[in-house]
């Protein structure tokens, strides 16, 4: 009898599953249409905006300009609307931010990363992308219609930075000379 209740409390216990990924949000990302980017801070960079246009086979995203100018798909491919519906957080840091807290992330007044989304549905996301945090590792990321502040790693504000700093337009294809 001592044997089996050494057995039931004296071995060791499994060590812990890995913790579910939280999101800053999530949403899927088929349900974004339409995206405008800016860097509030950097007036010297110009905004750009996205529109999702589906016909047939073809590649659905343009710049949303009067040409409706192709993106290079290799650069945005499938991934820009994947990051864009919804980041994990590497940190929850705040879950209702007061406004003196959101100053300290950077996010107010002037974020450095302006994000707005429009979606199937109608409905609009906005995101707010404040500062580094103290180790360079992450940015502030304040979560859609709350006052929630997580942390997302400095690559993905990198790859979306990008989007402004380098915009991804196709390259035109070459005419053939006779």
């Amino acid at each position: 009898m001592l044997g089996g209740v050494f057995y039931i409390y004296g071995r060791p216990k499994p060590p812990p599953g890995p913790t579910p990924t939280e999101y800053v949000w999530l949403i899927e990302d088929v349900d974004i249409q339409h995206i405008t980017i800016s860097m509030p801070r950097q007036t010297e960079i110009k905004p750009q905006s996205w529109i999702k246009i589906s016909e047939g086979d073809k590649f659905p995203w343009f710049f949303d300009d009067a040409q409706r100018s192709a993106v290079d798909t290799n650069r945005w491919g499938g991934g820009i609307p994947l990051l864009l519906s919804g980041p994990s957080a590497n940190r929850v840091i705040d879950k209702a931010a007061t406004v003196d807290k959101l100053t300290e992330y950077g996010i107010l007044p002037t974020p450095q990363i302006l994000i707005t989304m429009l979606l199937t549905d109608n409905k609009t996301m906005t995101i707010e992308v404040g500062d580094k945090t103290p180790n360079t590792a992450n940015f502030y990321v304040k979560a859609p219609n709350t006052n929630q502040v997580a942390t997302v790693d400095s690559s993905w504000y990198d790859v979306i930075s990008r989007l402004l700093t380098e915009p991804p337009y196709a390259k035109p294809t070459p005419t053939p000379t006779p």
